[in-house]
Order: structure tokens, then sequence, then C-alpha cells
């Protein structure tokens, strides 16, 4: 988790840096569509995904859960889990269908996927949406109406929770977006962080090739939205930047394009490419959705 004294945060004003490369609307919409998550309904039946063999897939779920993979299967797949809401696999040979378990922390859904792996299989992360959530969600809020109590999250027309009371907050918003969503992504799961305050939001990724970091000394990166969160008003996304090139450098926030107020690092020093320290997350503070955001000509400072 960044510390405050190593906080790479940009304070509003610190910094007016042009974009160097204007981008087109339409360049950026067709790169995101062309990277677009498959979107599957969960309607209490199998979903089947068959992954590419040795290309990493996301599967995103709508809820914490508890991914139970049987010891045959996990032989042939390599798996790893940010937080409770997110799995990557990667398939290291092919592999007939076989059943995976995927149970809410809160014992509300079990989610089955049958899951294989074939030479030819597209590189399609996927997204898993549940509408019994909304249902139950509006139910409780429904039930709580007629018994004169007040709702237990309100939620706003985009999804996101109101705040539940005004109380001071201990930090800036910012502080307190990028301390949330780093232990998200990097604490153990005894230590993953809850806030009524702060909501989980789906996000649209972006091209792995797109120019989010301008180059300082012939550095380039690949790109990966890998979570995002809205509360005080604000927007938190984080991106996983890997080094591309042999070049070992520091990472500098001023060199981030799009409209963001703050901008942290998880680390500091950044490896050539295919060492153990070649990439880190970068947190994105904005006050509009991260879209929108990136596709601003200067920065909010």
């Amino acid at each position: 988790m960044p510390s405050r004294n190593k906080s790479f945060a940009l304070q509003r004003g610190a910094l007016r840096a042009p974009l160097c490369v204007a981008l087109g609307v339409g360049l950026l919409l067709g790169a995101t569509q062309a990277q677009a998550d498959q979107r599957r309904v969960w309607d209490n039946k199998p979903l089947t995904l068959i992954l590419p063999v040795g290309k990493e897939v996301r599967v995103t779920f709508p809820q914490d859960v508890q991914v139970q993979v049987p010891i045959g299967v996990s032989q042939n797949l390599t798996s790893l889990a940010p937080n409770e809401q997110m799995i990557y696999w990667t398939a290291k040979t092919t592999f007939d269908p076989a059943r995976i378990i995927v149970t809410a922390k809160n014992g509300s859904t079990v989610y089955v996927l049958d899951v294989g792996a074939a030479t030819r299989a597209e590189a399609e992360d996927l997204v898993i949406e549940d509408p019994s959530l909304l249902k139950a969600q509006a139910a409780a809020a429904t039930a709580a109406h007629s018994q004169g109590q007040a709702a237990p999250a309100e939620m706003t027309a985009n999804g996101q929770v109101l705040e539940e009371a005004e109380e001071p907050l201990r930090d800036p918003p910012e502080v307190m977006l990028t301390r949330f969503a780093s232990q998200s992504l990097y604490a153990p799961s005894r230590l993953i962080p809850k806030d009524s305050r702060i909501n989980q939001m789906s996000f649209t990724p972006i091209a792995r090739d797109f120019p989010l970091m301008q180059s300082s000394q012939g550095e380039r990166f690949t790109v990966e939205v890998v979570g995002a969160w809205a509360g005080f008003d604000r927007y938190l996304t984080a991106v996983l930047i890997t080094n591309a090139t042999p070049i070992r450098l520091q990472f500098d926030p001023s060199r981030v394009r799009g409209n963001f107020s703050h901008v942290t690092a998880q680390h500091i020093n950044i490896g050539p490419k295919g060492s153990l320290e070649d990439r880190t997350t970068v947190y994105l503070v904005s006050e509009q959705p991260f879209a929108e955001a990136l596709m601003e000509d200067s920065y909010a400072y």
C-alpha cells in the first residue's frame, strides 16, 4: 500500500502539461471495442468458457467469491486472483471442459463454470452479470421503506452508492480512495477493506498498447485496467502498466496522459522487461468517469 510520504499524488495546480499526441475519438473507441469484454448473464445454468492456450483471460464476478478448481484442472491452469471478484486464468495446455464451482462469499449464490482450453480459442475476458443481485437490493430497499426504515444503501442512476451519513473524513478523499483501491488489489483476504461510501464499478477496458504514458527515454508500456471505484464524488481507476523495454526507470506521474487530478503509483521503481519489477499499478483519480477523463486534452490542475 502506498504511504503518504512516498505518494506520487499530484495536487491540483502542481503541473500543467499539454498532451503531445492528439487522439481521435473514433480511434480510441475502435480500439476499446476491439478489446471489449464478453458479458454473460448468470441464469442458474452452467456457463461454458474455453480458454486459449498460453494467453491470459480475466474473469470478473458480480460479487466477492471463492473459486474451487479441481486438482486435475489446476495442473493445466495458472491462476491469479488480485481481489475477491476477479481471477486471471492461463491455460498451459489443451484440456476438456471441467466443472469449476464458484461460491459467493456471503453464501447467496453458487456460480457454475465449465472451463476447458483449446489452441484456437479466442482470448476474450469475461464479465459475469447477476440480475438477482439488483432484484435483491431493490426488494430490501422496498421492505425497509415500508417499515419506515432507511434503505441499506441508496443507489444513484449510475450504480454509485450514496454516503449514508455525513461524517468528517480522516484524510482527503483522494487518499482514502487510493488506499482503499490499493488494499483491495494487494492486501490478503482478511484485510480487504469495506466502506459503504466507496463502490466498486464496472469498467471499460482499453487497448493494451494505448499510449497512457509519455516516453522520456524511449520506454514503452502495455496497459490494462484492473479495477475501478467511485466515492466522494470522484472516480478512481487502477491501471496495471508493464515495461515493454529493457530500460530501468522511475515512475514519473507527470507523463500520464488524461484529465486526472491525482496520480499515484504502487511502486516507484520499474525494472526492465522480463524482470520481477517490470510492472506497477497506477491509481488515477478524476472528477468524471475514466473513459471521459482519458479523452481530455489537458490535466485538471
